[in-house]
């Protein structure tokens, strides 16, 4: 069997092949864009199995090559941590992957089933478009505040307020930024609303969502976005690697007697650890066990540190009713 290590670009790839044998190919360099040369050099190496790095753009050729044999997943950083080196090629990248691949050395990431990858697609675009649509905001504002006025309306950014930034005379070179900021932020609007519309049809085909939504503080979106991060709960073998997956848990440093716990170590899922953590604060309102800890944990500390402790313990409690809801579905 050939063991295939792949260095991944946008533009193109480094496909290195070493046998069980340990005889070595030659690095071979393949166009993106030609799929064709691709498939036909992998179907050459049959039976194999490759490794390709965790970036944004290793899902097509997942997909190209799934077919033809094994595919798997690199964690990217703990991948870096463990092999670093002077030389850093193409090369030398793909080459190294496919050694440690010949000898099981790779930190595996998991590969989200088709499933929860739209899922997980659409519900990323959501959190883009709201955040996008939070900076025009911060914008018009910003604009407002160069020329001296302040909207008269608790709500800038209703129908009322959308009317007064309109009507305002900010200058010409002002009034042209203000109309393309407005024109924008109505774009974005209209496609918020437009995804919107498709949660109830989500939850219906992701009936997991139910075993979220009655929590407080966790609604049909928050509840879909969770679920789109953990995808299968079944992949984490305990509650504390959920944390550690969000990226929640402390950096711990330990030596002889001396052990340090620094910040948390913000490695994994960024849009599960930001969800979490706007969820956190709304759920010690009602869960007196929470927010009793968070109160303990405020008094000593800081009230953001608090919120990240319960984001942590709240990541636990969704991968627990996540995993008792598959165990009673599949039962």
């Amino acid at each position: 069997m050939w063991h295939v290590g792949i260095d991944l670009h946008r533009r193109d790839l480094v496909v290195a092949a070493i046998n069980d044998d340990g005889t070595v190919l030659e690095p071979v360099r393949l166009q993106s864009r030609d799929r064709d040369k691709i498939l036909e050099h992998f179907t050459s190496l049959q039976p194999f199995r490759c490794v390709v790095e965790a970036t944004e753009t290793y899902y097509w050729l997942y997909e190209l090559l799934k077919p033809l044999g094994t595919v798997l997943l690199a964690n990217t950083v703990k991948f870096r941590a463990l092999m670093s080196r002077r030389s850093k090629t193409d090369k030398h990248d793909a080459i190294l992957l496919a050694h440690c691949l010949r000898l099981d050395a790779i930190p595996l990431a998991s590969i989200p089933s088709p499933k929860y990858k739209r899922l997980r697609s659409i519900m990323r675009h959501r959190i883009g478009l709201g955040r996008s649509q939070s900076k025009l905001k911060i914008q018009l504002k910003a604009l407002a505040a160069r020329r001296n006025v302040e909207p008269p309306y608790k709500s800038c950014f209703g129908p009322r307020g959308l009317r007064w930034f309109q009507q305002q005379d900010f200058g010409f070179a002002c009034n042209l930024e203000r109309d393309a900021l407005l024109q924008t932020l109505t774009l974005i609007a209209t496609q918020i609303r437009s995804i919107e519309e498709m949660y109830e049809s989500l939850a219906e085909e992701y009936p997991e969502v139910q075993a979220l939504t009655d929590i407080h503080g966790i609604g049909i979106y928050s509840a879909l976005v969770i679920v789109g991060e953990i995808c299968d709960p079944s992949r984490f073998r305990h509650a504390g690697q959920v944390g550690a997956y969000a990226g929640l848990t402390p950096r711990v440093r330990q030596s002889g007697e001396h052990c340090y716990h620094g910040h948390i170590t913000k490695q994994g899922s960024s849009w599960l650890r930001w969800i979490l953590i706007e969820a956190a604060i709304k759920v010690v309102r009602k869960d007196e066990r929470l927010a009793t800890f968070y109160t303990r944990l405020r008094k000593r500390s800081s009230g953001n540190i608090a919120r990240v402790a319960v984001a942590r313990k709240l990541a636990e409690i969704c991968w627990k009713r996540l995993k008792r809801f598959q165990q009673i579905n599949t039962a």
